[in-house]
């Protein structure tokens, strides 16, 4: 589900955007603002570069002020921003300013500045050239930059939004301006054909998007339309929607908020993806051997596959699918709880699924064992099960208490939690089990994984605490600074960390090996985090409302 965050008009801002247009751009450019050509630097830019596009119908261009803007993106951005001067029409039409953008994105590759830390920010037409620039960069297969940011977007020079006709007359931009600017910038191109109309391309492979547009803009659903496109293609995208707000209101008073909503956009390293709908719960995720991210849709009944571009494959398994793991055979395997079975699904999508012994055994937890078998909990029925290749199984009774999730240890033994219980089980392939009761009652573990320091790392759900054990037996025990966090599941970062979801705090929690504790909110509320995994140098977590959240790691 698309991330749309409506943005509150202030008392009396929407008469100034529209009576006091341009107030902020009016000023003269800061006297610290460095500028060498059409480069603006704020003080404090650091790496990486901003490449903006101005506005202006694709036929105007107002140096002057488009360097303050530059400016205040540079602030914004921490980064020195290009001002790309291009041709304008109808002298020079499509594709001319196009090819203009790609050769100044060139030129800022060409200097030595990383792609992944170059931003595209285009108001207006520029907005819609940032977008056809994404779009003709994926499908020649350049390299783009790491984030774009696009204002008020002409997407559909067919101009078939609703909003043309139910908001002219309350935007300072109409359509009639629209329909000439269209003639004039196309020359008789395609109005229906990408890239040079955004609406019509395939966004699927797009980095990540934030699209701002006023709810009074004509061009209000050329914005909503492309950014719906973009989440229903896994597309990282945030629609701001600014309430009442005009054509060009970022360059008004009322545009302060715009400016710092970027900043914070840009410095968030949670980025958030649709895979599915509102009510299919994704709940587990695993990286795959096919080097694709692997998640359960527990409530749909299925199993999804991301690939790198971000397209999203869906398979029917059986009722429940929970958790998941990679096996020793190239295949994910996973735990039915709703229809209490094994199943396999190998990277093609072909399902098969095999029944334990016991009946109604709510299967749960599952892992690759050092035997070259997946073992897996029934947490109903208080046992632990083996199952290999070609589907033979074998159970173990456990201490009473409810075994949740399980790992391979360190010290060739599958470790478990036990809920209910408070305690932290260990059983051997042979099936000899011991038990380790946790220091603080009601703790009610869940997650488990193998630490970076080769001691197990637990979340405990009912205290609030991450926990840890050494294969010898010694706990500790970590409260979070909110002990209604609800720890959920964890795992190993990149950086040598565990990190965590917090169920009941709505973020991704980070904890060294000895013991600080950081973290990271999710961007929007009751997200419903679970499953956590590392993949492509990040961690991923599975967030029950429809979506998965990247988080990047930070450097050391």
């Amino acid at each position: 589900m698309l991330n749309v965050t409506a943005v509150p008009a202030a008392p009396d801002a929407a008469r100034a955007a529209r009576d006091r247009a341009g107030a902020l751009i009016a000023a003269p450019l800061p006297a610290d603002a460095e500028v060498h050509g059409d480069w603006v630097r704020a003080p404090g830019a650091r790496c990486g570069a901003v490449l903006y596009v101005h506005g202006g119908g694709f036929a105007h261009t107002m140096p002057e002020a488009e360097r303050v803007v530059a400016y205040r993106l540079s602030q914004a951005a921490g980064r020195p921003t290009l001002r790309v001067d291009y041709r304008l029409a109808p002298a020079h039409p499509y594709p001319a300013a196009l090819e203009d953008l790609l050769a100044a994105w060139q030129d800022v590759l060409d200097q030595g500045v990383p792609a992944h830390e170059v931003v595209f920010v285009g108001e207006s037409s520029g907005a819609t050239l940032v977008l056809s620039a994404l779009l003709e960069l994926k499908r020649t297969g350049r390299e783009q930059p790491g984030a774009a940011v696009v204002v008020s977007p002409v997407t559909d020079f067919a101009l078939t939004g609703a909003s043309l006709t139910a908001n002219d007359g309350k935007d300072v931009l109409s359509r009639a301006v629209l329909e000439t600017v269209t003639g004039q910038y196309l020359a008789g191109a395609d109005p229906e054909a990408a890239p040079q109309s955004p609406l019509y391309g395939d966004p699927r492979g797009l980095p990540p998007l934030l699209v701002a547009a006023g709810t009074d803009e004509v061009l209000w659903d050329d914005a909503r339309r492309f950014a719906e496109a973009a989440d229903a293609a896994g597309v990282s995208v945030r629609l701001d929607a600014y309430e009442d707000m005009p054509h060009a209101f970022h360059l008004s008073e009322p545009g302060e908020a715009f400016f710092d909503r970027l900043a914070h956009w840009l410095a968030d390293p949670v980025r958030e993806v649709t895979v599915s709908g509102p009510d299919a719960g994704p709940y587990a995720l695993v990286d795959g051997p096919d080097g694709a991210l692997w998640f359960t849709l527990v409530h749909q009944g299925a199993i999804g596959r991301r690939d790198a571009d971000g397209a999203v494959t869906v398979h029917a398994v059986g009722a429940g699918p929970t958790l998941l793991a990679q096996g020793p055979d190239g295949a994910l395997w996973f735990t039915e709880y709703g229809s209490h079975r094994i199943g396999r699904i190998t990277v093609h999508g072909d399902v098969t699924s095999f029944a334990p012994p016991t009946a109604e055994g709510g299967p749960f937890g599952i892992a690759a064992g050092p035997d070259g078998a997946m073992w897996f909990t029934l947490s109903a029925a208080d046992r632990i099960g083996r199952i290999t290749m070609d589907g033979e199984i074998t159970e173990y009774p456990v201490p009473d208490g409810f075994p949740s999730a399980l790992a391979a240890g360190p010290d060739g033994a599958l470790w478990f939690t036990l809920n209910r219980a408070g305690a932290i089980g260990r059983i051997t392939t042979d099936g000899r089990t011991t038990t380790y009761p946790l220091p603080t009652p009601s703790a009610a573990p869940v997650g488990l994984t193998v630490g970076p320091d080769g001691a197990l790392w637990f979340t405990e759900i009912g205290a609030g605490q991450i926990g840890r054990i050494t294969t010898d037996g010694e706990i500790t025990e970590f409260p979070l600074p909110d002990r209604q966090a609800r720890p959920h599941a964890l795992t190993t970062g990149p950086d040598g960390a565990v990190w965590f979801t917090e169920w009941g705090g709505n973020r991704v929690g980070r904890i060294t090996t000895d013991g600080l504790i950081t973290g990271y909110a999710l961007p929007r509320p009751a997200s419903e985090p679970h499953g956590i995994v590392q993949h492509r140098g990040a961690l991923w977590c599975a967030l029950e409302t429809g979506s998965l959240a990247r988080i990047a790691v930070p450097a050391e």
